[in-house]
């Protein structure tokens, strides 16, 4: 198991601004992604593996009765984090796959839905991946997918480097350049 902590607040100070970030943290299963788009599927159902490391960064202290890593009130939430180890580099790369291959559908959405845009991929060194895709909101979906030239709001990240693996959602409204950033921050504290 890995106890990293992929993002510390700082990461979002710029992007916050002067609120406060809260943070929690807690070992276990549970939903790992956008439930809108994968299904309310946990980290085991999808993978089958063990547990992970689940952290979440908020704007207040108020959590989630079920999940301490989820703010009581959605606006609160800036991001949230899943990491895990797996037994070899070949089974984290097949892991990071098969999270991906979870979101990739929520790229195409009926008009007026919200949909993640295309998928960004950072390499750090040979096994020091991530793919990024940002969110756009459902009055940017006029076509089914995300609309060129336009700022994501936010969006996931699936990394991997070495054994480790793992999910980061930001909910905070960064564009292409603070996504950029926060994911190759996430990435190289994996």
């Amino acid at each position: 198991m890995t106890t990293t902590n992929l993002l510390e607040p700082a990461a979002f100070g710029p992007d916050v601004g002067t609120r406060k970030i809260h943070v929690t943290d807690r070992y276990g299963d549970g939903v790992y992604a956008n439930a809108a788009c994968s299904g309310e599927k946990t980290l085991t159902q999808t993978l089958g593996g063990p547990g992970a490391h689940f952290r979440g960064l908020m704007t207040s202290p108020r959590t989630n009765p079920g999940d301490p890593t989820l703010a009581a009130d959605r606006v609160d939430q800036v991001a949230r984090e899943v990491a895990a180890e797996a037994r070899n580099p070949s089974m984290a790369q097949n892991f990071t796959e098969r999270l991906l291959l979870e979101e990739v559908p929520c790229q195409e959405e009926p008009p007026g839905h919200w949909v993640y845009g295309r998928t960004t991929t950072l390499q750090l060194a040979p096994d020091v991946t991530a793919s990024w895709m940002g969110a756009y909101q459902g009055s940017l979906n006029t076509t089914g997918r995300a609309p060129e030239g336009k700022e994501p709001c936010g969006g996931i990240a699936v990394l991997r480097s070495g054994t480790h693996y793992g999910v980061l959602e930001v909910h905070a409204c960064l564009g292409t350049a603070a996504m950029d950033r926060v994911v190759r921050t996430a990435l190289s504290q994996l």
